[in-house]
């Protein structure tokens, strides 16, 4: 396809060049063959009035300078090859050069209609043989030659068209020589220009087919800033991000798989135990009740995925109201007293005023504080401090969860809102999480047109923070 795109960019291309040069060719033979004939016709013209001036003198002193006459037309003759003949006011011939044989010459033979504006006064340009005078036609230009306010004589000066379209054809020669240079300038450039479009369409080509295969790992190189490297750039963008997503989905389908087997293998294990009489009768309840834990982890996990891929797929609707966020914490906050008693946390409850209220979808806003408040207790160790408030930033109630616990460090607050990703996996920090609060706390909050931010230091503590519309009416001041 592409070699098809190429052969027709180039035939176009020089298609184009062609018609430009041919015409361009056309113009300047036009051109040059003007130049050149009114070059040799203004010559012509000035030496005819010079002689014209020398043989006025005859008729008017009745002497003739026939040295100046005689230079001129030697003039005439060396740089233009020009013959000369005077004529009579009658149109008889009064000299001539001696190149020019006048035998098969009468009265009549200079009586023509094409000479006839030299008794009036007028500059004849014509070309002819001079009824047969002449062995070929040539460029005849005749000069008046006034004496006393009438026409005395008349001036021919004869140059042979042989001679000047010689000069033409060197000159033509001259040019095309001159076009066949831009022909093969203009075919290389063309050829570069071509290639440099058709070949990066190419790699694009094969490269989407390489990626539409699964292999996410073909980029194109990408030189310049015009449209095709904008694509190439474009393209690469979108390998790179599919192969992200890809990278995900398989981290995704790992870690969705280890947290499914692990609750699943535990239920089945002690379940089994409990059926074939393993377990004594007085610890049934203390394994069932971890079998019921599990349970809730794997129904956590569930209800997670759901409402991650309603949220991405924008199909959960806010049913946004107007509520107390001061409430809201407080009611969250009692859910963890039983964990903060065990850790020996302390826990501040910081607003800013004693009623913020809020405009947002109390459910989804509950889920929110709730994951940041259980990851919070989570990764702070025993006698640490939580902190939890409100305070306000123009027509938004900024909420902030704090804590002293292990941070988080600058390459790790890249991922951390990734689905399954865990700071401190290695150091079992977060055994029964599974990876998805954090991406929640994201997607719920980007639904409000919020988003959730986070300063961190390791061994000192972290702070996420996000806003919501305040419903407080402003305040009216006289």
């Amino acid at each position: 396809m592409f070699n098809s795109i190429f052969r027709k960019q180039l035939t176009l291309n020089l298609g184009i060049l062609a018609i430009s040069l041919i015409l361009l060719g056309i113009v300047l033979s036009q051109v040059i063959r003007g130049y050149l004939t009114d070059q040799r016709v203004a010559f012509l013209e000035e030496a005819g009035e010079k002689i014209a001036l020398e043989v006025s003198k005859y008729y008017e002193y009745g002497m003739i300078d026939t040295q100046r006459i005689n230079l001129q037309g030697q003039m005439a003759r060396q740089y233009l090859n020009a013959s000369m003949i005077l004529l009579n006011d009658d149109m008889s011939v009064f000299a001539n050069s001696a190149d020019i044989d006048l035998s098969n010459a009468n009265k009549e033979s200079f009586n023509l209609e094409e000479f006839a504006p030299l008794t009036q006064g007028k500059i004849v340009v014509t070309r002819g043989d001079i009824n047969g005078i002449l062995e070929e036609k040539k460029l005849i230009v005749g000069y008046p030659v006034r004496s006393n306010n009438t026409i005395a004589a008349s001036v021919l000066l004869i140059s042979s068209i042989a001679d000047l379209e010689k000069t033409i054809m060197e000159m033509y020669i001259a040019t095309a020589l001159c076009l066949l240079l831009a022909v093969i300038l203009g075919f290389v450039l063309i050829l570069i220009l071509s290639k440099s479009i058709s070949e990066p369409l190419r790699q694009m080509n094969l490269a989407a087919k390489q990626i539409s295969g699964g292999d996410y790992a073909q980029r194109i190189n990408s030189v310049g800033r015009d449209e095709v490297s904008q694509l190439a750039l474009s393209l690469n963008n979108m390998a790179e991000s599919l192969e992200q997503q890809e990278k995900k989905r398989r981290e995704f389908i790992a870690n969705f798989s280890h947290d499914l087997r692990s609750p699943l293998t535990s239920v089945r294990g002690f379940i089994q135990a409990i059926m074939d009489g393993a377990v004594p009768p007085e610890k049934t309840n203390h394994y069932l009740g971890i079998v019921m834990d599990e349970t809730e982890r794997l129904s956590k996990l569930a209800n997670d995925i759901v409402d991650l891929s309603e949220s991405e797929m924008r199909g959960i609707e806010l049913k946004e109201s107007v509520f107390d966020i001061n409430t809201l914490i407080r009611e969250t906050a009692f859910m963890f007293e039983t964990r903060i008693v065990e850790k020996n946390l302390v826990l501040n409850l910081n607003f800013a005023d004693n009623e913020n209220p809020v405009t947002a979808d109390r459910e989804k806003i509950h889920r929110v504080i709730y994951n940041l408040l259980d990851n919070a207790i989570k990764f702070t160790p025993e006698g640490g401090e939580i902190t939890s408030e409100t305070s306000l930033a123009n027509d938004r109630v900024v909420v902030t969860v704090k804590d002293t616990g292990i941070g988080v460090s600058p390459e790790d607050q890249k991922y951390i809102f990734d689905r399954f990703y865990k700071v401190d996996e290695s150091r079992g920090e977060d055994k029964k999480g599974n990876g998805l609060g954090l991406s929640i706390v994201r997607e719920f909050l980007r639904l409000h047109g919020s988003s959730v931010k986070l300063e961190s230091i390791q061994g000192v503590g972290s702070a996420f923070s996000f806003e919501l519309k305040t419903a407080r009416q402003p305040t009216s001041t006289v």
